[in-house]
């Protein structure tokens, strides 16, 4: 019954709009994404499927990379499948700098959420959960819909042991050996500032570093 209003929670701040999704708080977002059970797949890949909310498209898809699209903004996900294959662990240190910094941790599941504001006014998310990634530069007041957007599509994924093991064994070219590693934030060197000069952190003005209303 639990998991049922749980579940219900979740899809009722979607088809309630914003509105609703505005008066949650970020740790109750995380929560009610986290603690939901999936059962629908929209999208299907090489040793795993997702579940991509509506309103987002994908626009690439390379390998375990791809890239989705809002109305309004580009959201950058990386699957490591690698690293939950090997079933590796790291602990994310919350940090005091930034504008949020938090771990997130449901059952064997673990990751993180960090916020830093830039320059440019807008905010860097980066959220991590599952073993995979997203990462998205929105203004403040499309903060909590992209956290859920986000939260919704990790924790949707699914893998396939069985075929992420043909793979490895099979195609090592397909995981390839890359310096992004998701169980630490990227900083300055962040696909998003890679690409956008205007984006640099500020230091200043900072939020809470657990929690944000």
């Amino acid at each position: 019954m639990k998991k049922l209003l749980i579940l219900s929670l979740f899809v009722c701040l979607f088809l309630c709009g914003c509105t609703t999704l505005q008066k949650m708080s970020i740790e109750d977002i995380i929560k009610a994404g986290t603690e939901r059970k999936y059962e629908v797949y929209n999208k299907y890949r090489k040793g795993y499927k997702y579940n991509l909310p509506k309103g987002l498209e994908v626009v690439n898809n390379t390998d375990y990379n791809e890239i989705l699209r809002s109305y309004k903004y580009k959201y950058y996900l990386y699957v490591d499948a690698v690293s939950y294959y090997n079933k590796v662990i790291e602990n994310y240190d919350v940090k005091e700098d930034v504008y949020i910094s938090m771990p997130i941790v449901y059952e064997d599941k673990y990751g993180y959420l960090e916020v830093n504001k830039l320059l440019s006014g807008k905010y860097l998310i980066e959220i991590m959960y599952n073993y995979a990634k997203i990462e998205v530069i929105v203004d403040s007041i499309d903060m909590k819909e992209a956290i859920a957007n986000s939260i919704s599509i990790l924790t949707s994924i699914r893998f396939n042991d069985t075929i992420l093991g043909k793979l490895l064994n099979e195609e090592q070219s397909l995981f390839g050996e890359t310096e992004f590693n998701i169980f630490k934030t990227s900083a300055s060197d962040s696909q998003f500032l890679k690409a956008t000069d205007e984006d640099v952190y500020v230091e200043e003005d900072i939020h809470d570093s657990y929690l944000i209303d």
